[in-house]
């Protein structure tokens, strides 16, 4: 799978220059892709934290997102992405990194074949609001994963590349975990 248009979606109160800026930089630093990836990180309604989660998905549904782009979101990012592509948007592939399957008026109600989501059942931010996860998408409760994804960009780019190359997941989530157990331990990370 190779594509072309990979936008990345911040969450509440965010930026394009925040934390899916620092996943980008972790996806061209650390993964040759195949080079005609377009990265775009657009500026959100949401980014003003008074601003409503539906306004937001409004304002993604008015914009021109080609067909069979990628979309990772961040928190509310991933809420809003996942909204889109519910909305007769089936050809979207759709990444949500510790998202809340509702918020605000935006609620979450089928499971598309084309989403998967990685998130924390200790995430207390979006605590109460993940439960639907494994009924909407391929999802993947991962206990190590905080809401601050900053500190976890590197797991998280090394897990995005590998949907985003048609990679088997848990085996990717399973190199990551014991890259992690080989870290804590103090052990070189290439054993």
């Amino acid at each position: 799978m190779r594509f072309e248009n990979i936008f990345l979606l911040h969450g509440k109160g965010g930026s394009p220059e925040g934390s899916v800026k620092q996943l980008e930089e972790e996806l061209r630093r650390y993964y040759r892709m195949g080079g005609s990836e377009r990265f775009q990180r657009p500026r959100l309604l949401h980014g003003n934290p008074e601003v409503l989660a539906e306004r937001s998905v409004t304002d993604l549904t008015a914009r021109n997102i080609p067909r069979d782009a990628a979309l990772v979101g961040i928190s509310l990012g991933g809420l809003v992405a996942a909204k889109l592509q519910e909305s007769g948007r089936e050809d979207l592939h759709v990444i949500c990194i510790s998202s809340p399957t509702w918020a605000d008026g935006v609620r979450l109600e089928r499971r598309m074949a084309n989403r998967v989501a990685f998130y924390s059942s200790h995430d207390e931010v979006i605590a109460g609001r993940i439960a639907g996860w494994p009924q909407l998408a391929q999802a993947f409760d991962l206990p190590w994963l905080s809401h601050d994804t900053d500190a976890h960009k590197r797991e998280l780019a090394r897990l995005v590349f590998a949907y985003l190359d048609g990679d088997n997941l848990p085996v990717a989530i399973q190199e990551v975990e014991a890259a992690l157990r080989r870290s804590r331990s103090g052990e070189s990370p290439e054993k």
